[in-house]
């Protein structure tokens, strides 16, 4: 959304925020690597196994959405071992690229 928003200032994904989508999204494959919900949230639980540390059974549910005309999964994960902690990720719904990895105190 934050990449599409202004198409006719020029693209500054050099100076992109930790939060803010690349101004431009790779489609390389005729078919997307990670194509529903399932493929997603299994994607999701080695993310968060590996790079939080974190129990994915212990973590679910997720909140997962389609952002930027349906190219990103959106996906908020509830860090359980912080009271008001959330996960974000976004990821490239058809090379699989992971666009977004931060954490947030709500």
């Amino acid at each position: 959304m934050v990449a599409q928003h202004n198409k006719n200032e020029k693209c500054k994904d050099k100076n992109r925020g930790i939060d803010q989508l690349p101004c431009t999204i790779a489609y390389r494959y005729g078919t997307d690597i990670i194509p529903d919900e399932d493929a997603a949230i299994k994607y999701i639980d080695i993310l968060i196994n590996k790079r939080e540390l974190l129990n994915p059974e212990r973590a679910k549910p997720y909140q997962i959405s389609l952002i930027a005309d349906n190219k990103i999964w959106h996906i908020i994960v509830k860090n359980y071992n912080c009271r008001n902690c959330n996960i974000y990720i976004n990821i490239n719904k058809n090379t699989g690229e992971v666009l977004n990895f931060y954490r947030s105190e709500d």
